[in-house]
C-alpha cells in the first residue's frame, strides 16, 4: 500500500502545482506597451537598415557617375586639344596663302609686264638700229 499512497500524494501535488502555476500565469496582465515598443524598435531598426543600404547604393552611384564625368572631361579635353591643333594648322595655312597670294602675279599684271617688255624690246631694237647706223657712219668717215 505504501507505494500506492505515495503515487496518489505525488499526483495530487503535481495537480495542485500545475493549477497554481496556471493561475499565476493567467493572473498576469499582458503588457501592450512592450508590443508597441517592440514595433517602434523594429520599425526604427528596419528603417536604419534601409537607410544604410540606400546610402551605400547612392554612394556607389555617385562614385560611378563621378568616374564617368571625369572620363567625359578627359575626352572633352582631348577633343579640345585636337580642335586647337586643327585651328593652328588652319591659321598657318591662311598665313601661307596670304603670303602666296601677295606674291602671285595675276593676268592683269602679266599683261602689263608683257607690254612693258615689248616697249623695252622696241627701245632696244630702235637703239640697236641707231647704233648700227652710227657705226656705219663712223666707218664711212674713216675711209
Amino acid at each position: 500500500m505504501f507505494p500506492r499512497h505515495a503515487v496518489t500524494a505525488c499526483s495530487r501535488r503535481a495537480y495542485t502545482t500545475a493549477t497554481n502555476n496556471a493561475a499565476t500565469k493567467a493572473a498576469k496582465p499582458k503588457r501592450k506597451v512592450g508590443a508597441t515598443r517592440g514595433g517602434i524598435l523594429g520599425f526604427l531598426v528596419g528603417a536604419g537598415v534601409c537607410v544604410a543600404f540606400s546610402e551605400q547604393f547612392i554612394q556607389q552611384e555617385f562614385i560611378e557617375s563621378t568616374r564617368q564625368l571625369a572620363k567625359s572631361v578627359d575626352e572633352l579635353h582631348a577633343s579640345t586639344e585636337k580642335v586647337r591643333e586643327y585651328a593652328d594648322i588652319v591659321e598657318r595655312l591662311d598665313r601661307d596663302y596670304t603670303q602666296l597670294r601677295s606674291s602671285v602675279i595675276n593676268s592683269k599684271d602679266l599683261d602689263k609686264l608683257k607690254r612693258d617688255l615689248y616697249k623695252i624690246h622696241d627701245q632696244i631694237s630702235h637703239e640697236h638700229v641707231l647704233l648700227k647706223a652710227r657705226v656705219g657712219e663712223i666707218e664711212l668717215n674713216k675711209q
